[in-house]
């Protein structure tokens, strides 16, 4: 039998949880005598999509060309998320895995809407208008228009018990039924039982929305971690029930860590009042010279004429100067590019003075109250440099993995490498190298 590859991200999974994790019955049998990355350097930003691009791609996202969760927009409503595999620029792990004769499947991996090279697609898709989810078949309908299949529906079918129909409720204690991560977990083990594919990747949020809602390190995110062993129990039994759990190689990975935060500023206020954003009367923005796009704890700014980079350069400095406004740096968009690769049409980036965060809100006052009506802006979040904050993590065991092998450090590019090389294929153009320490 072939060996398989099943790589799961737990989003804003941190090293600090291992040793939780550690103690609980299913991830204890699992990851005994694992390998693993003591840290793990994740991208900057590090926010979710362009991170889990860079996992699948072994890019950076000047690379790879996913620089933000969303497209930039200087109106209200819901954001426009990056879905479609084609606008990744680079060749990604499923192309590697299909030129390995590999049958493939991806629950919730964002931005692999249409990726021809997935047999078995669950885009990542979280149905922004109400309309979307009145009926089975809508969801049915949104689910097939991203790639998904007659095999990948009868799966998402089997699991409707599980589909979330409170996920727009907010309420003090978030609960599964207001998620999309128990679904996630029952697809992902439908298609271990009914189709065994050589190669599965998922990625669930639990910990990463608790994280943003209640802070980074409390009993909520216990209780989470409690949940996520519930889960992997259950692939557990899954692999077992379709006779792939020895064959299979288990790695568990991360995007990012998060920090808590203190307050939210609102940097389109400051460009308002620098005269780069004009508001019209019914308060919407009638027209802009550099206008800021949140990446939670930084932020690009972007600018419509070149001629204009100059002016905003000064204003900006002339801001952090002030020393009160909750940046600590500016990049231009060269100097994000050569420290981080890190590069997309906006000009300039602010990173945070580590306990502000920032939003895309371009009303007075400058400062808006803390809560959740923003997922990024509870009480922790991330999109800071790669180096602060806890770090993401990478433990790993199968046939492929030399066992107890622990090593100080990789990048997150070096991880699509990585599951590359355990299907015999090579990542041409990846900019991450291959963890060969790890494997036999």
């Amino acid at each position: 039998m072939k060996d398989k590859l099943f790589v799961l991200s737990m989003d804003a999974m941190v090293g600090e949880d291992l040793e939780y994790l550690m103690t609980r019955p299913n991830f204890s049998r699992l990851m005994n005598h694992c390998c693993k990355v003591e840290k793990v350097r994740t991208i900057y930003p590090s926010i979710t999509y362009p991170a889990h691009v860079s996992i699948l791609t072994g890019c950076r996202a000047a690379t790879h060309g996913i620089f933000n969760n969303t497209t930039f927009r200087t109106t209200t409503g819901y954001p426009a998320w990056h879905l479609s595999s084609s606008e990744i620029k680079t060749e990604d792990l499923f192309a590697a895995a299909k030129r390995a004769g590999c049958t493939t499947a991806s629950v919730y991996w964002p931005v692999t809407g249409g990726n021809p090279n997935i047999d078995y697609l669950i885009n990542e898709y979280f149905f922004y208008d109400p309309k979307e989810t009145e009926t089975s078949q809508c969801i049915f309908d949104l689910y097939a228009a991203q790639g998904a299949n007659a095999e990948t529906l009868a799966v998402v079918e089997e699991n409707m018990d599980r589909f979330p129909r409170k996920f727009r409720t907010k309420t003090d204690k978030l609960t599964l039924d207001q998620t999309f991560d128990n679904f996630i977990n029952g697809c992902v083990c439908s298609l271990i039982r009914n189709y065994q594919p050589d190669v599965l990747i998922a990625h669930n949020c639990l910990l990463d929305s608790l994280r943003h809602r209640y802070g980074i390190f409390n009993e909520f995110v216990t209780e989470g971690l409690d949940i996520t062993d519930m889960w992997i129990g259950e692939i557990i039994d899954s692999m077992e029930m379709a006779n792939v759990f020895e064959s299979t190689n288990f790695v568990i990975v991360s995007d990012h860590g998060q920090m808590n935060f203190a307050r939210r500023i609102k940097p389109n206020v400051m460009l308002a009042r620098g005269g780069f954003v004009k508001i019209a009367e019914d308060g919407t923005v009638e027209d802009y010279r550099a206008f800021a796009q949140s990446n939670g704890m930084s932020a690009s700014i972007f600018v419509k004429e070149a001629k204009d980079e100059p002016f905003v350069y000064s204003y900006l400095q002339s801001l952090l100067a002030d020393g009160v406004w909750g940046f600590e740096k500016i990049y231009t968009k060269d100097e994000v590019n050569q420290a981080y690769g890190w590069a997309g049409d906006f000009s300039f980036v602010l990173e945070t003075d580590g306990i502000t965060t920032f939003s895309d809100d371009w009303h007075e006052p400058i400062l808006s109250p803390i809560d959740v009506s923003d997922y990024r802006l509870g009480k922790a979040t991330h999109g800071y440099e790669p180096e602060k904050g806890p770090q993401p993590v990478f433990v790993a065991k199968g046939p492929a993995f030399k066992p107890d092998v622990v090593i100080p450090f990789c990048h997150i590019i070096d991880e699509g490498p990585t599951f590359a090389r355990i299907l015999g294929q090579h990542m041409h153009e990846a900019e991450g190298r291959v963890l060969s320490e790890l494997l036999h």
